[in-house]
């Protein structure tokens, strides 16, 4: 990561290696008392409708990539659900507001019990209502003092291509995001 931290990455293809994530990292947040985790969500567009390609999220102990195609297209999984539902995590995420209004839009209920967007926490925290219209990068460099280069936007369109694996430096790029929000975060709310 751009500070340096080296975080473990998983990539999940499948629902049954789902929820047993998911119970790791709720196990170890209540462990730990972080009860933060950065939300990343990439995008595609298919004719009219929108769908989540990817969703990341990201904590103390890393970040779990989660592939939407074939098993979760369409639907979230009750454990997915249940996790984003959890009143007691604060999911951190640019326009993370905007990305639960643009699923449900199109027919995919992301429903996040406890979202909070890093730009409006900022601003509120740090008195610095600029900070609403910065986007997570200059955030980064501004307020966490290390410089994020964000991914670029053609990461979706080559996601989207279908290859059954991800490459080393495609996963450090998806999770960057999700990890800068999450060390945001934690920052601002106090953890």
């Amino acid at each position: 990561m751009p500070d340096g931290t080296v975080l473990v990455s998983e990539e999940i293809l499948d629902t049954t290696r789902l929820a047993p994530c998911l119970d790791l990292i709720w196990e170890d947040m209540i462990e730990h008392e972080d009860m933060v985790a950065g939300l990343d969500v990439t995008w595609y567009q298919y004719y009219s409708s929108d769908y989540i390609l990817l969703l990341v999220i990201c904590t103390r102990i890393g970040c779990v990539l989660i592939r939407f195609g074939g098993f979760i297209f369409g639907h979230l999984p009750q454990s997915l659900q249940r996790f984003l539902n959890n009143k007691n995590i604060s999911f951190v995420g640019v326009h993370i507001k905007e990305d639960v209004n643009r699923s449900i839009r199109n027919n995919l209920p992301l429903e996040i019990r406890n979202a909070v967007d890093v730009g409006e926490l900022a601003a509120d925290v740090l008195h610095q209502p600029h900070f609403r219209g910065l986007g997570l990068g200059r955030l980064a460099t501004v307020v966490l003092e290390f410089p994020l280069r964000s991914r670029s936007s053609r990461m979706a369109q080559f996601y989207y291509t279908g290859f059954p694996w991800l490459e080393m430096n495609e996963i450090e790029s998806l999770t960057t995001d999700a990890y800068a929000a999450y060390k945001l975060g934690k920052k601002l709310l106090g953890f």
